[in-house]
């Protein structure tokens, strides 16, 4: 994922390679289930973050000052992309893609009533450590504040919004259609928050518990992991602070199989933060 597997083929997408190896099913089920809402299902679990709450306050003592649980959560789900990376797959026009980078589209609910959520979208390396990740969407955060191409787009989306409704559906149909056929052009992709790994969102920041959210149509997010209030569990042993979150997962990028063991893997890495500390053993590569 951090760099492409082989020369880009014909059939290829700006921001992904087609899978040719999978099973005849796997393949042919995009165009039975054409859209990720007839694919999607959900389901709710929860970590144990008492372990996670004592490393996050011993690395601020040595001075890691800007890490936090959201950054533990962000980079186990990196590290869990490195080692399952079918997770990163995504369908655009109604082939299975395998995703070149890991592109986390962060999503908060702190913005106005008028403005929505506020969302930023940081690309990571399968490599990527926890601090490496804090690293980055600080610096995201801080570029984004003098983004020149950001605030034209924001200046195209005020003045398309004052155009009659019918060029409105006409330019949003042509842009489908791009997108249908991995024509949009790169820089938009790149700061679309439809187009990603993954959407998370903190809804815990906002005092909601987690929430099952769906996905667009448009773009191509395969899955969201929305994150809710961190909690003192009666059931569990004294002390014990748990988080409940809920995912929402594309079924056609990989069977309940392989996303059990794979958010299994996520548990482990929430509860054991020091093992993000260092990059991985090893990256596994998706199929060709």
């Amino acid at each position: 994922m951090a760099e492409r597997f082989a020369p880009r083929r014909v059939n290829d997408r700006r921001d992904g390679r087609r899978l040719h190896t999978l099973s005849p099913v796997f393949q042919l089920t995009p165009f039975l289930m054409r859209s990720p809402a007839d694919a999607e299902y959900f389901f709710t679990d929860q970590a144990e973050l008492s372990r996670a709450e004592a490393w996050v306050h011993a690395r601020r003592t040595a001075g890691d000052e800007d890490l936090s649980l959201m950054h533990v959560f962000i980079a186990a789900y990196v590290r869990t992309l490195s080692q399952w990376p079918a997770l990163n797959r995504f369908v655009a026009g109604r082939f299975l893609y395998a995703r070149d980078h890991i592109d986390i589209v962060l999503s908060s609910g702190r913005g106005t009533a008028d403005s929505g959520a506020q969302t930023v979208k940081v690309r990571f390396l399968p490599t990527d450590t926890v601090f490496d990740v804090s690293r980055k969407i600080r610096a995201q955060v801080e570029s984004l504040k003098a983004d020149e191409e950001a605030t034209r787009l924001e200046r195209l989306a005020s003045t398309l919004i004052k155009t009659p409704r019918f060029v409105l559906r006409i330019a949003a149909a042509f842009i489908r259609w791009l997108d249908y056929h991995g024509w949009l052009s790169e820089g938009l992709t790149d700061r679309s928050p439809f187009h990603g790994s993954a959407v998370l969102s903190d809804e815990g920041a906002c005092g909601l518990p987690s929430v099952s959210r769906t996905l667009n149509s448009l773009g191509s997010v395969p899955l969201s992991l929305s994150i809710g209030r961190l909690r003192t569990a009666p059931e569990q042993a004294a002390g014990s602070r748990i988080v409940d979150y809920t995912v929402t997962v594309d079924s056609r990028i990989a069977d309940s199989a392989y996303v059990g063991a794979a958010f299994k893997y996520f548990r482990q890495c929430l509860g054991d933060p020091s093992r993000l500390e260092q990059k991985p053993a090893r990256v596994n590569d998706d199929a060709m």
